[in-house]
């Protein structure tokens, strides 16, 4: 039976209203909201005060970066989970809200699709959604947004069709199947393609992949079964530079085999290893599966290093034919980290 730390860890940042933080929620959130967001603001303003120098002195440097890239000069685009992260550990360390926690009202992180466009990295509190970075995709917004759970419009990550849709529009890339490097299909499906040009291997936490080892695969085998996403090919320019920088397989340069393979394959052959790893015992499965995802960011970090983008000449025709994203002037730092 798999390591069941792994999927509770993914089923833990999805956003759920439940009926026993109901009660808990009307007596000491909504009477306290006031006093709840004025302290988040105040935690968000320490936050920034953190990040002044260092966003100071990479705006002097003259840094620039691609659209999709985290930069410290452009803060605080694309710093949601990183600004989630402190507010949050802010929050646990406070009297005021250890005191509603011991009042039996939930307080985690969550990640999410929100009005089915972004990524959002928030926190739950009780029956509460709270967002400390609502200006890291539009600088222009409110730094702070609330609301009942109830109220709000967004989906949990349960699957790869809608992270794919997601990542398309959010990211400005454009997506295409990762039938070169069959092992990290089940954690990173998809090469993005940005609006440089270059091409990545897109990384979104490892919570559907987490959630996917404890249900059979079905995710993986649902998008392996989607024809329309997996008829897709990557452009030839783009696989010759795939193949020239990671062909050879020098595992020492980069650590994931360049197998080229199909849907099919990827089935009987890493799928299957994965499903028959869940039967495996507890504590040899979480250490297997905690080396395959530092195998996989490991790979995703090198590939990004690299920086493959073809000619000038070649992504011109490229744009023409709509095969990669139009570029993006405006660097923006909307990722899903």
């Amino acid at each position: 039976m798999v390591h069941q730390q792994i999927i509770g860890d993914a089923y833990a940042h999805d956003l759920t209203a439940t009926s026993d933080q109901k009660q808990l929620t009307a007596r000491y959130i909504e009477p306290q909201i006031d006093e709840i967001v004025d302290r988040l603001r105040r935690f968000r303003e320490e936050v920034d005060q953190e990040y002044a120098p260092k966003v100071e002195a990479d705006r002097k440097a003259g840094q620039s970066g691609v659209y999709g890239d985290i930069q410290l000069g452009q803060y605080p685009i694309g710093f949601c989970r990183h600004i989630r992260e402190r507010v949050l550990a802010r929050m646990v360390a406070d009297s005021f809200f250890q005191d509603l926690v011991m009042k039996g009202l939930t307080l985690r992180r969550v990640f999410i699709f929100l009005r089915g466009i972004y990524f959002q990295n928030a926190i739950q509190l009780g029956n509460y959604y709270l967002d400390a970075a609502n200006d890291t995709v539009f600088p222009e917004k409110p730094k702070l947004d609330w609301a009942p759970i109830s109220e709000l419009d967004y989906e949990n990550l349960d699957s790869w069709e809608r992270f794919a849709a997601v990542s398309s529009h959010y990211l400005k890339v454009e997506l295409y199947p990762n039938f070169l490097f069959p092992l990290a299909f089940p954690a990173t499906p998809f090469f993005a393609i940005r609006p440089n040009g270059r091409i990545d291997m897109l990384l979104a936490q490892y919570h559907i992949a987490h959630k996917d080892l404890g249900d059979g695969m079905r995710r993986t085998l649902a998008l392996l079964n989607d024809t329309e996403l997996m008829s897709k090919r990557l452009p030839d320019c783009y696989l010759r530079m795939m193949e020239k920088a990671f062909g050879g397989n020098l595992f020492d340069a980069f650590p994931l085999e360049f197998a080229p393979s199909d849907p099919d394959k990827i089935k009987e052959t890493v799928v299957a290893e994965f499903i028959q790893l869940m039967d495996q015992p507890n504590e040899k499965t979480h250490s297997t599966m905690k080396a395959y995802f530092e195998l996989v960011e490991k790979s995703v970090k090198i590939m990004r290093t690299k920086n493959l983008i073809p000619d000038a000449d070649e992504l011109k025709e490229l744009r023409q034919q709509g095969l990669i994203p139009q570029n993006v002037d405006v660097i923006a730092g909307l990722n899903v980290d």
